[in-house]
């Protein structure tokens, strides 16, 4: 499934007007995806990002993420967490170079759980790896339930999220440092936001690993202010992530990146509360005046049925697709 979405990416960015642009080392650009899991959601997290903005640069990117995810887990025998979702959700970022190193970082989301379109479809692709009696097995397709200790029944919901905003400073030509802080914008009763805020850091720092190779580290911090509905939020949540990218050629690059935090809440039960790990292949097409296109997929230990090991791949929606558009003026 995830080589088919080169050749689509093809088509579609062949179907826009312009010419092509000549690519830089600058232009080395990680997904800015993180876990969509309705636990992690409502939270802040910082996810790998391209580097600093010169002054009086800005870009708009625009998205369409569509994450499905199930999950039955019992406490002593008796089955107390059941999740049956799909958020699929629109996000835009807004970044502004203020000169000195610094950028400046706005995101806002708008949220729709419910049953979504990606059941028969993830169906399918189990039956083609072979992992066909697993969880899903028997579940009708099209369901929309949350229901966790402390906290639930949730179902159907839209809404905008939480609004965050975030400050880059480059410390070195090689590493940089985020502070950024989420407001409580979403419907926190319906679980499209925490009804509190929250403030991270992290640092990234990028290496070249080779000819038309880009290896970039993250490493950073949460502090996870109590949500006013899901029961025993963790007070302080770690991140990082590992993120290679190759520059193909002159228009094409791909991304193959590893992504972990903790849950989001604390449920009491180890296969919800264990780190969260995802693994993201993206494919990338550039145009000129530092347009994108990007497709990607995420998926978490379920990944093409080989990666069982939960340091490499655990618990997130699976799969995770997205489309964005990244536009620079």
């Amino acid at each position: 499934m995830p080589i088919g979405l080169a050749p689509l990416a093809f088509l579609v960015a062949n179907a826009i007007p312009g010419s092509l642009q000549q690519k830089t080392d600058s232009d080395y650009v990680p997904v800015e995806t993180r876990n969509y899991r309705d636990l992690s959601l409502p939270f802040l997290k910082l996810d790998p990002r391209p580097w600093i903005l010169q002054q009086h640069e800005q870009t708009l990117t625009v998205g369409f993420s569509a994450a499905n995810d199930i999950r039955k887990m019992p406490m002593n025998g008796v089955p107390k967490l059941y999740e049956d979702y799909e958020n699929d959700i629109v996000t835009a970022r807004y970044r502004q170079g203020l000169g000195h190193g610094l950028d400046f970082t706005l995101d806002g989301t708008i949220i729709s759980r419910g049953g979504g379109f990606l059941d028969p479809i993830i169906d399918a692709w189990h039956h083609i790896i072979g992992l066909v009696n697993n969880v899903r097995t028997g579940v009708p397709y099209g369901q929309c339930v949350i229901d966790i200790p402390g906290s639930g029944p949730y179902h159907d919901a839209i809404g905008i999220g939480d609004i965050s905003g975030a400050i880059t400073k480059e410390l070195t030509p090689r590493l940089m440092g985020t502070l950024a802080i989420k407001v409580p914008t979403g419907n926190a009763h319906q679980i499209l936001g925490s009804g509190n805020f929250d403030g991270a850091f992290d640092f990234q720092y990028r290496i070249p690993a080779g000819n038309r190779w880009m290896c970039q580290f993250q490493a950073g911090l949460v502090g996870q202010g109590a949500s006013t509905e899901l029961a025993s939020t963790r007070g302080l949540n770690p991140q990082g992530a590992i993120v290679l990218m190759h520059k193909a050629n002159k228009v094409d690059s791909y991304v193959f990146q590893w992504q972990s935090e903790e849950s989001g809440t604390v449920t009491g039960i180890a296969g919800s509360d264990s780190a969260h790990t995802t693994l993201t292949f993206g494919y990338q097409r550039h145009f000129v005046n530092g347009r994108m296109l990007e497709l990607y997929i995420s998926d978490d230990g379920d990944f093409v049925n080989t990666f069982h090991d939960p340091v490499i791949a655990n618990i997130g929606p699976e799969p995770t697709i997205g489309v964005r558009y990244l536009i620079k003026f």
